[in-house]
């Protein structure tokens, strides 16, 4: 089953995040003018196994009301060449009404361009997007934080690595959840995907919804990658670890 336009009863749609890459900036640092790439995620979630996207890579959640949605993870060295390539690692909140969702997105946009690596720090709130402008680097480890009460939504896309730490965040009005995402995504460069960037694996961890590791948070879907033809680009890896809040997404094709 491919997620499209609508699949079972729950609408989302994470639709157009926009996300400012220069590809004159050295590799994995953020900063300078828009290049015209961009995030996205357009799908609906299904609430059952199995299931694949042409946009996005991970584990979607149905938990309705969920305060929060958070992971951790570190920043892979793409392989990169001369083809622009991208992969945006993510957590991710929907947020107000299934017919009208309010996107919230913490998130990292890796991009692949002109043979550089490129990363930026991102948040999304309300569907306004800011871009940061610190400097990311492989090997790095994220926090990515979205909350929400009924007064305040926050998105929060921090550095935990020594020397290089800083905590990037907006804050919108607030609005209950109906759905909490932490995924990898596509990204567009104009109106074109551009194909996935091969970062070969991304290990998330610490991951919870509500404050519950998602190994115990239900309804819960696995979803991978897939090209319109079929062909599988990112593979999601099922729920892991200790503390059941673990799992890998491993790169399978452009």
């Amino acid at each position: 089953m491919r997620i499209e336009r609508k699949v079972g009863a729950t609408i989302a749609v994470l639709g157009s995040l926009l996300l400012a890459v220069s590809g004159a900036v050295p590799a994995l640092a953020g900063n300078g003018p828009s290049a015209g790439f961009s995030h996205v995620t357009g799908f609906r979630f299904a609430g059952t196994a199995n299931v694949t996207s042409t946009g996005l890579a991970g584990w979607v959640f149905g938990v309705k009301a969920a305060a929060s949605v958070t992971a951790e993870f570190k920043i892979p060295a793409l392989k990169c060449t001369t083809v622009t390539r991208g992969v945006a690692p993510s957590s991710a909140m929907l947020t107000g009404s299934m017919t009208a969702p309010n996107v919230n997105v913490a998130s990292v946009l890796l991009v692949c361009s002109k043979g550089a690596a490129i990363a930026i720090p991102a948040v999304t709130v309300d569907g306004t997007e800011t871009n940061g402008t610190q400097a990311v680097h492989a090997g790095d480890l994220m926090k990515a934080t979205v909350t929400t009460t009924a007064t305040t939504t926050i998105a929060t896309i921090a550095d935990l690595t020594a020397g290089h730490t800083f905590s990037f965040k907006k804050s919108g009005k607030g609005a209950a959840s109906f759905q909490e995402l932490i995924v990898d995504t596509a990204v567009n460069q104009g109106t074109t995907q551009l194909p996935v960037a091969n970062f070969g694996k991304i290990s998330y961890t610490k991951c919870a919804v509500g404050g519950k590791a998602i190994g115990i948070v239900t309804p819960r879907t696995a979803v991978n990658m897939q090209t319109s033809g079929g062909v599988l680009q990112i593979l999601t890896g099922a729920i892991t670890g200790t503390g059941s809040n673990a799992f890998i997404t491993t790169f399978k094709h452009a």
